[in-house]
């Protein structure tokens, strides 16, 4: 009686017998769907043989193969190769563990999905990854429902090539269905920027792109808050509150349908909801849309279209209203209304500040010169917040806003004071006009978004 392991040959030769090309091609889609998708049309059947051999020697996976040709050819594979394969054992799901973790992927982007899984293991986490979690003769399809059913947390790597991906669509999708039914918390990863489905767009993504380490300190950070919660999703009664804009890096924050109490003679007034930018754009950001826009001009405080140096975080100033309105048309947002931006500013109960109603302190704000220039965003952080957690609405830069200053001409209101304004150009009710085509060497912008538009 044989007892040794089949040769490659051996191997090749019983799928070439008792496989036809169609057999085949259904083998791998069940078994080894990576191998399917390398399959090309023409390709030789024997070719095909020797890419699923040598797919499963590369990846440690003989012994899935060889059970997995003894489940669909028994008889043949008794025969041929007598008592050196055991039965596949009957699988079954184990109960969900809240901390296991499933890492949903594009088959390219497995070299990413290896390392987060290694440094999720190595934090305590157990992971469920294809194809390693798979079990020797078990189905792709069975093995990926299986491993849904036991993990309570998912990960999804989002790339373009996810996003294209059948298997990851059809992952993310039941996954969310567990998180409606809290039996699973979703998270996306922005490894790439990408266009997602609609039904992913209202989960907040823990950013990636901007090195490893520190997305794998926020997801860890996101895993480790054990407090039962759902992610956010598009339902009144738990709304999402910020969302990261994938083209700029810009972080948004809802601002609530309803009433406020504007300008000085507190009127009240009623706004649909809106997202505001937590923040004024930044020169970092600034310089994705001119890297992008060649032929647009740059500030004139820059230098061979390049930000005054450690200022990457600080505001753009000195862009006109035009300027603004170029940007926002390149990255598919708008310019907030005066009355939006003053609902953000200064929330609904009248304050006279974005903080409440304590007069400025350099401890709440950068004006009067007190610095003697802008300040990296979110410096006053959060004691000079706004209501919604909008910060830098006092002080640091002016801001422009869609809104006309007087019908029937054509100067535009800038709101919130600068880095040079005193205290009295501070209280949120206070408008400033500018002429649209001018530069101001205290003036930005602050973006706003109606709700989950298409592409964010």
């Amino acid at each position: 009686m044989r007892k040794t392991k089949p040769t490659n040959a051996e191997l090749r030769r019983f799928i070439i017998d008792h496989f036809n090309d169609g057999e085949l091609e259904t083998f791998c889609f069940a078994y080894f769907p990576e191998v399917k998708r390398e399959f090309t049309r023409g390709m030789p059947f024997s070719q095909k043989a020797e890419m699923l051999i040598g797919y499963c020697q590369r990846r440690e996976l003989d012994a899935h193969l060889l059970t997995s040709l003894a489940q669909e050819r028994p008889q043949s594979f008794q025969a041929q190769f007598t008592a050196q394969i055991k039965a596949a054992p009957v699988i079954q799901s184990r109960p969900r563990n809240p901390r296991q973790v499933f890492i949903s992927y594009a088959h390219e982007d497995e070299e990413a999905a290896k390392r987060l899984a290694g440094d999720l293991e190595a934090e305590g986490y157990p992971v469920w990854l294809a194809a390693d979690s798979i079990r020797p003769g078990e189905k792709w399809a069975a093995a990926i429902s299986r491993g849904l059913e036991e993990s309570g947390i998912f990960a999804l790597l989002l790339t373009p090539r996810a996003v294209k991906s059948r298997w990851v669509r059809s992952e993310t999708n039941v996954a969310i269905e567990l998180e409606h039914e809290d039996a699973m918390r979703v998270f996306m990863l922005q490894v790439e920027p990408c266009k997602l489905p609609a039904l992913w767009r209202v989960y907040q993504r823990i950013p990636f792109r901007r090195g490893y380490e520190a997305g794998l300190a926020g997801l860890l950070s996101a895993v480790l808050d054990e407090r039962p919660r759902r992610s956010p999703r598009p339902v009144r009664s738990t709304p999402q509150n910020s969302f990261i804009h994938e083209k700029t890096g810009l972080e948004f924050v809802r601002i609530p349908a309803g009433e406020f109490l504007y300008g000085d003679s507190k009127e009240k007034i009623e706004l649909p909801e809106f997202w505001m930018g937590k923040t004024p754009v930044t020169n970092a950001v600034y310089k994705r849309f001119l890297d992008a826009n060649p032929q647009q001009d740059a500030p004139y405080d820059w230098n061979n279209r390049q930000y005054p140096n450690g200022k990457a975080e600080h505001p753009v100033v000195n862009v006109s209203w035009h300027d603004a309105q170029a940007f926002c048309e390149w990255a598919g947002l708008r310019l907030p209304t005066e009355r939006e931006w003053e609902k953000a500013a200064r929330g609904t109960d009248g304050r006279k500040y974005p903080w409440g109603e304590q007069e400025p302190t350099p401890e709440l704000c950068n004006f009067g010169k007190n610095v003697g220039a802008t300040t990296p965003v979110g410096r006053y952080s959060p004691a000079g917040d706004s209501p919604y957690g909008c910060v830098d609405m006092s002080g640091n830069v002016w801001e422009w806003t869609e809104s006309l200053y007087k019908k029937g001409e054509n100067w535009r209101v800038l709101r919130g004071g600068s880095w040079y304004s005193g205290k009295n150009r501070l209280p949120a009710a206070v408008r400033r006009r500018y002429h649209p085509d001018l530069r101001y060497l205290s003036g930005g912008l602050r973006v706003a978004v109606s709700p989950f538009i298409s592409g964010l």
